[in-house]
């Protein structure tokens, strides 16, 4: 049986909350900002799709806008072919758990571990290993990604590129 990866949205449109922090702007990325002025106008939650049927579950914030530079650098590393371990820590408002990856000739070692204070939700899913292609790895994330640069010209009206 082939293990993939897969990605799963959802949005819910809200009433504008709050204003952003201005100064903020000179600590982030475009794409960063963007998404913290997003999180004013919708509510993301993700799902990224393991064997078994198993479903990690992310949300725009706190999950993808505090992993953010983790996330992008793992996308990066296996664009560009670059070998070796590394993590990302979802730690945030009871995430607590981890994606380990062991990038390789042929794909990517992806683990999901949970942590000591994991939430409810992810605390059901039980530590596992998949391996996919490279392909299929970047093309996971992309999606997400891509979608969130939707919303981002939809709800802010501005075209900001993706990060990689």
């Amino acid at each position: 049986m082939e293990i993939k990866m897969e990605i799963i949205i959802n949005i819910k449109y809200k009433n504008p909350i709050g204003d952003i922090d201005d100064d903020i702007d000179d600590e982030l990325t475009p794409f960063q900002y963007a998404l913290e002025e997003l999180r004013r106008y919708v509510d993301c939650e993700f799902f990224i799709r393991l064997k078994d049927n198993y479903k990690v579950n992310l949300d725009l914030y706190p999950d993808i806008t505090v992993c953010y530079e983790d996330i992008v650098k793992s996308i990066k590393r296996v664009k560009n072919n670059w070998t070796g371990k590394d993590d990302i820590w979802f730690c945030e408002q009871g995430s607590d758990f981890y994606f380990y990856y062991d990038i390789k000739d042929k794909g990517v070692e992806l683990e999901y571990k949970k942590g000591p204070d994991v939430g409810i939700y992810n605390g059901k899913i039980p530590d596992m290993k998949i391996f996919i292609s490279k392909l299929e790895y970047v093309q996971v994330w992309e999606t997400l990604f891509k979608k969130l640069s939707t919303l981002i010209e939809v709800k802010l009206n501005k075209k900001i590129n993706l990060p990689f």
